[in-house]
């Protein structure tokens, strides 16, 4: 469990044994004190000018705000919760106060852009956005939510401070800083405990919490890699519950999974997002292939062995054993392979790719029908598919994560020869074959060792060692060859003095060339261009 802040521990130690329990002090930056400071001296304003309101306008700083500072981190995400009106109202009439006393505070009045309504995106009020001394504020007023069995979008309505703090993903993300009373308000009373504790636990009973919106599962297996957080063990068993994985599948839109899982995957502790998805049994709902209703019944129709394999990894726990196989080995791997360890923690998107590319194995060589309506190259990559559509990511990381998974097998051959005899592997055999990953080489490298390292059959760690010492060697010879970054590589002469040289027209011709020109430079590392010249004219199309 992660260090907590001493201030905040010495005062919660002071809590515990005061007659008068008070909330711990937020720590305000300069920035942070004239925001305050102005939202304040406005609220004073507003409630001074409208002695006929029911309640007195209050302002609350919610979300995530108030946990990273208690947690003793920078944070910019300032969202302000308003109890009698909306965010939009609230901000329109902030900017004429500011319009008339912008002298008095140093700032003038930016554009509000307000956010629509957009339940699929999880957006279910308007939102009012503008800048506040540099820095982005969003004003929403506090709400209450009542969910349907069917969807995950709620009914909205105006709320109470409590009514909003329950409707939240968990009681460490429900604390509130009263903005006019400078201090802390616990709603949920476990809010405060459970951020000390580091324990990520539901306001209300984690199966209707889950089952109102499933994202929330995501939400917090995310906070608990975030911060090394403990999810409370009832909380955690309704993550497995079977009614809320098939909610998990119909109630949430592929974007936001994808979403969630992309903040998992680059965030601090990946393997313990993967651990706890593991555990709940949600691989299923994660790494979902498709979700279109006409594909999948396209597949099941007219895909029908493919498909059988597919279901088979996911309905026979294949998928959820290997990926305990790969979390249990994940930090022996690292340990072993300094240059995996340093790649995994300077670069986000290898450190993404290379996890879900080596979650993903089991599903290699397997295909899905993408393109009913077309007749040929209508296939993709079952991983490939899991990634574009079943996470919504983009199209180079499944391109990237897709062609490691079917690669792996090609990976670990290419390696035995080279183990065998590395005087018999052409350099130009080898840098063809990295080319072709256009500089994302290094990923199936490492993934097609994981696989290896994960199956060993043999206990005896010698094995092991045998089999670092072979992937290290190789990698070595890649560099030693020059052949890091040879998808740069660049004909040595180029398409105009080539065709200008030769007196010929350019036409298809030429590509093919190019690639024989690619082999013979890799075979003649310091080839002249008057031998490249001389290649040239034996291997010309004859006209």
């Amino acid at each position: 469990m992660r260090a907590f802040p001493a201030y905040l521990r010495s005062m919660t130690t002071a809590m515990a044994s005061s007659s008068a329990t008070l909330p711990p002090i937020i720590k305000l930056t300069p920035i942070e004190k004239d925001i305050c400071k102005l939202l304040n001296d406005y609220t004073l304003h507003y409630n001074q000018t409208h002695l006929d309101i029911k309640e007195p306008l209050t302002l609350r700083i919610t979300g995530g705000w108030v946990r990273d500072k208690l947690l003793g981190q920078g944070s910019h995400d300032l969202d302000i919760a308003i109890n009698i009106m909306s965010g939009e109202s609230f901000a329109r009439g902030l900017n004429e106060y500011l319009t008339k006393h912008y002298a008095r505070y140093g700032i003038k009045p930016h554009s509000i852009h307000k956010i629509d309504k957009n339940p699929e995106k999880s957006k279910h009020l308007e939102t009012a956005t503008t800048k506040l001394f540099d820095i982005e504020v969003d004003f929403v007023n506090l709400r209450a939510e009542e969910y349907t069995e069917l969807s995950r979008i709620p009914i909205t309505k105006f709320g109470t401070p409590e009514e909003d703090a329950l409707r939240r993903d968990a009681t460490l993300n429900a604390l509130f800083y009263n903005i006019q009373e400078n201090q802390i308000e616990d709603f949920t009373r476990k809010g405060l405990t459970d951020l000390k504790n580091g324990i990520l636990r539901t306001p209300l009973p984690a199966r209707k919490t889950f089952l109102d919106d499933p994202l929330r599962v995501l939400r917090l297996i995310r906070f608990a890699s975030r911060f090394n957080f403990t999810i409370e063990d009832n909380v955690l068993k309704e993550m497995s519950n079977p009614e809320i994985n098939a909610a998990f599948i119909t109630k949430i839109s592929r974007e936001r999974v994808g979403n969630e899982m992309e903040k998992i995957l680059i965030g601090n502790n990946p393997i313990l997002g993967l651990s706890l998805i593991q555990q709940a049994h949600l691989e299923n709902a994660i790494f979902f292939w498709h979700n279109d209703p006409s594909i999948i019944e396209c597949n099941e129709t007219s895909n029908k062995e493919q498909m059988q394999t597919i279901q088979k990894i996911y309905q026979e726990g294949i998928l959820n054993k290997h990926l305990l196989k790969v979390i249990d080995n994940y930090q022996l791997l690292l340990s072993r392979s300094p240059i995996l360890q340093s790649h995994i923690l300077n670069n986000n998107t290898f450190k993404q790719n290379f996890i879900l590319a080596s979650s993903l194995l089991p599903f290699a060589t397997l295909r899905i029908i993408a393109l009913p309506k077309k007749k040929l190259n209508n296939t993709c990559y079952v991983s490939e598919s899991i990634i574009k559509e079943g996470l919504k990511m983009n199209k180079l990381d499944a391109k990237i994560v897709s062609q490691t998974v079917e690669n792996v097998s090609k990976h670990k051959a290419l390696i035995k020869e080279f183990v065998q005899n590395s005087n018999s592997l052409q350099r130009s055999k080898l840098g063809t074959y990295l080319r072709s990953y256009s500089g994302h080489w290094e990923i199936v490298h490492f993934v097609a060792l994981l696989e290896e390292f994960i199956n060993l059959q043999s206990n005896d760690d010698h094995t092991a060692i045998e089999l670092f010492k072979d992937y290290n060697s190789f990698y070595s010879f890649i560099l030693d060859q020059g052949l890091k970054n040879c998808h740069e590589m660049k004909p040595l002469i180029d398409g105009k003095k080539m065709l200008k040289v030769l007196n010929m027209k350019a036409g298809p011709w030429m590509s093919e060339l190019n690639n024989n020109i690619i082999v013979w430079q890799f075979d003649n590392p310091n080839g002249t261009e008057a031998q490249l010249l001389e290649y040239i004219k034996t291997v010309l199309p004859v006209t």
